[in-house]
């Protein structure tokens, strides 16, 4: 225990400049000694090891990047997204009758237009002899012109709208989708097809490799993500909402009683027209309506008290109506704006929320589409290296042949010749394979309907290129972050969630007030005091209040009646649980959205470095081809002159289209990594020149 301690202390210290000294180590029992002349010498700049094998040398290890501080406010553009208020065109809802004045377009329900079937009038000013030239600004206008993800999301900027007129009513809210879906990796990611197998295992360059293309089929599925901050949580309804739209109950019917004014009378009076029962026509008219601060009015008119008492019959119900008029305000529970307009605000927020979700999808399809759309390029430049191949041994075989004839070359070798024929065709076959799938997971982006006609192509040729800088990429990670922090969408949209989740909280917070409300009534020609409010639900907590605590006046009477109704629960458990769960799953929220953007943090250190990396891959993966190509014609040259055999030619030639193969990768890898550092930045709209307006309208300039 104590030399391993001491060995831990005499390590060096990471990031040391300084080259350590390599510890001595002893040759096992009957083992040669390696000479001093043929031991390696440590290069200046590779990692060394420690002397008990815990740690590295960090010399060559960038240290991690500092990380900036949060920012203040969201970028332009994330204000802009946020505010926009642009409708889709086809997806949209028809105009919601809300108005005082619309009586009967109020009660019709709203229409929304059927599933638009796409526009293939782009798609076919692109095809040329059934071949689709496609350059990656035209893929990406189809894919959000025409993609299904992206129109779901449309139809999603509706149901924010909906919420919030709902809410205006003094409904509770519905929700959104809070589910962003990922475009499918396709072919490179699945079986990565652009590596031979003599990249990963010393096996005869003769023999063929295969892949399974069969499972491609599953990357065709996309995948979702939930963006929402609170997961299955869900937030109590706390104190009861006013209905904002006033409300008329009307009521008539016919009534026939016996001519009974006692209620210990069982005989009949006369009344000058002769004795029997009497014929009424009842009617009442309520009116309701409830105001923001919590305040709740109730007028009422009906006939009521003279269909129970009058001693002659009566067909006009309005001859001599008893009238009613409550006022109601909470005094503590349900009282002020900010409780009673809670989800006219979250609602608000909502919808916001919902513009940025719409922005994430379509940033996630554009980058799925951009990496679909590279792979095929990747794909099909791995076409080519394939045919170079093939016809880089169809040529050995046909020297070999011109060999055998004449007598210089052993049967043998020619055999070897043709095998390696048989491998490339097998790589080109594979190859092409690879490619034509990558077509239909492409073309499924692109197209809204795969069997409209106007949708039918027989190929894709992609018209932009991968090009690698020369330099590699100077990159600021700091500013980078900052960047991110201040453009990416979902972060944006977590920040309101979290905004809309107090609101909820607080609502819930006044619901563990006692109740404590102030009325006051009169009526005209009224028989009994009537409950002015009926409290309480199953499961809420709150007990139903008595019919009627107190009653006024005499039948018929003119009643004026003020009062204070207080509904104190001794224990108050449920209220208070719910308030303590709501707080709970607020900060739960607040974690979340606190882990986001540490994600994203890591998100850009990580794409930064993957794209430092791929550069200096790309360009060794050069250099390796080169050198091999140098090989390749060294060894062709020692075989003229007899120095050489037909094999170590042929082995050459499969590495040399190993590395042809390679560099396809490392430039695929690149693209694909500045791809990822664009998707993490949250800029990949613009950087595409994509307006998020054309986007939600579908018509991508």
């Amino acid at each position: 225990m104590s030399d391993a301690v001491a060995q831990q202390g005499q390590q060096p210290p990471p990031y040391t400049a300084q080259q350590p000294v390599l510890p001595s180590v002893q040759s096992p029992s009957g083992q040669q000694a390696i000479p001093e002349s043929q031991r390696p010498t440590a290069t200046p700049d590779a990692p060394l090891p420690q002397p008990n094998g815990s740690t590295i040398d960090l010399r060559d290890v960038k240290p991690l990047s500092v990380q900036p501080t949060r920012p203040a406010e969201r970028s332009t553009m994330q204000q802009h997204a946020q505010d926009d208020a642009t409708k889709p065109r086809a997806e949209g809802l028809s105009p919601l009758k809300t108005g005082l004045f619309h009586i009967i377009g109020a009660y019709h329900p709203a229409r929304v237009a059927e599933l638009p079937a796409g526009d293939t009038s782009r798609l076919a000013s692109l095809v040329r002899d059934g071949k689709l030239y496609l350059s990656l600004h035209d893929a990406l206008a189809l894919a959000i012109e025409n993609n299904l993800d992206v129109e779901v999301g449309r139809y999603s900027l509706g149901l924010a709208d909906t919420d919030l007129t709902r809410a205006k009513g003094g409904g509770t809210l519905r929700g959104l989708d809070y589910t962003v879906t990922q475009t499918a990796p396709g072919v490179g990611a699945a079986t990565t097809p652009l590596l031979i197998t003599t990249t990963t295992q010393n096996g005869s360059p003769t023999n063929a490799s295969v892949t399974d293309l069969s499972q491609v089929t599953q990357t065709g599925n996309t995948s979702q993500q939930s963006l929402s901050e609170s997961g299955t949580d869900t937030y109590a309804q706390g104190p009861s909402i006013p209905v904002f739209d006033p409300t008329l109950i009307g009521e008539a019917g016919y009534l026939r009683r016996s001519n009974q004014t006692s209620l210990i009378e069982t005989s009949t009076t006369g009344t000058g027209a002769g004795t029997g029962p009497l014929s009424f026509v009842s009617a009442g008219l309520d009116y309701q309506q409830g105001f923001s601060p919590g305040t709740q009015v109730e007028a009422f008119v009906s006939n009521a008290p003279s269909v129970l008492y009058g001693p002659q019959p009566q067909y006009d119900p309005f001859k001599s109506p008893s009238t009613s008029l409550t006022v109601t305000q909470p005094l503590l529970r349900g009282r002020g704006r900010a409780v009673n307009l809670r989800f006219v605000r979250i609602a608000q927020i909502n919808q916001r929320v919902s513009r940025l979700l719409f922005e994430q999808q379509v940033l996630e399809t554009v980058y799925g589409v951009s990496r679909l759309y590279y792979d095929l390029v990747s794909l099909g430049e791995n076409i080519g290296v394939k045919e170079q191949s093939l016809a880089a041994a169809q040529r050995l075989l046909d020297d070999d042949r011109n060999q055998v004839s004449e007598g210089t070359l052993a049967p043998m070798e020619l055999t070897r010749a043709q095998a390696l024929v048989s491998s490339s065709r097998l790589d080109l076959i594979q190859a092409r394979g690879q490619y034509r799938q990558q077509e239909v997971i492409l073309r499924q982006q692109l197209v809204r309907d795969m069997a409209d006609p106007g949708a039918q192509i027989l190929s894709i040729v992609a018209t932009d290129k991968i090009t690698v800088p020369d330099a590699a990429p100077q990159l600021d990670v700091n500013a980078l972050t900052s960047d991110a922090l201040a453009n990416r969408p979902d972060l944006a949209q977590a920040g309101l969630q979290v905004q809309a989740n107090e609101a909820a909280a607080r609502g819930t917070s006044n619901g563990v007030k006692p109740l404590l409300n102030l009325y006051a009534n009169v009526q005209t020609r009224g028989s009994s005091l009537v409950p002015y409010q009926t409290l309480g639900s199953t499961g809420t907590g709150l007990v139903q209040v008595p019919t009627a605590l107190t009653t006024g006046g005499l039948r018929l009477s003119t009643i004026y009646q003020a009062g204070i109704q207080l509904n104190l629960p001794l224990r108050n458990r449920i209220a208070q649980a719910d308030a303590a769960r709501d707080e709970i799953q607020l900060r739960r929220a607040q974690g979340r959205t606190a882990k986001l953007e540490n994600d994203i943090r890591q998100q850009i250190e990580n794409a930064s470095v993957a794209l430092e990396n791929a550069h200096e891959a790309y360009t060794a993966a050069v250099e390796s081809r080169d050198y091999q190509q140098q090989l390749l014609t060294a060894e062709i040259d020692k075989f003229a002159v007899g120095a050489s055999t037909n094999y170590m030619i042929i082995q050459d030639q499969a590495y040399l289209a190993q590395a042809r193969s390679t560099e396809v990768a490392a430039r695929s890898d690149w693209m694909k990594a500045e791809m990822a550092l664009d998707r993490a930045l949250g800029d990949l709209l613009e950087k595409n020149r994509i307006e998020l307006d054309d986007a939600i309208r579908a018509d991508v300039r």
